[in-house]
């Protein structure tokens, strides 16, 4: 299933589009072959103030992810209508493995408190 599905499935769970996001993106970090490579987890604003991705709950990752999902579709396309002969498939693979975001899916913080 495609990022876009899972991410605007109804009436879905959060944290289990987060798993499935996390398994699409292994995916593609393993065919990029930056299975290794860290990428750090960028901070984001909150209305309560800025802090890492990864600390943030399954749903607020998942607004941020289709958000970040619509935006490396609209690069991919637009490198490919520059460059004929691109492979769209091949750059959102690119864009995809390389993301900071992406590549720190499934990499949340529990908090036991709060």
């Amino acid at each position: 299933m495609s990022i876009t599905k899972i991410l605007t499935k109804k009436d879905a769970d959060a944290e289990d589009q987060i798993a499935s996001v996390k398994e699409v993106v292994a995916s593609a970090r393993n065919a990029y072959g930056n299975t290794d490579t860290v990428i750090e987890a960028p901070m984001v604003g909150t209305a309560h103030g800025t802090m890492s991705f990864v600390h943030l709950e399954a749903a607020s990752q998942v607004e941020i992810l289709r958000g970040a999902v619509a935006t490396i579709k609209a690069e991919a396309v637009e490198f490919v209508e520059l460059n004929p002969g691109a492979s769209l498939n091949k750059k959102v693979e690119e864009l995809l493995a390389i993301n900071p975001f992406f590549a720190s899916v499934g990499n949340g913080t529990k908090f036991e408190y709060i």
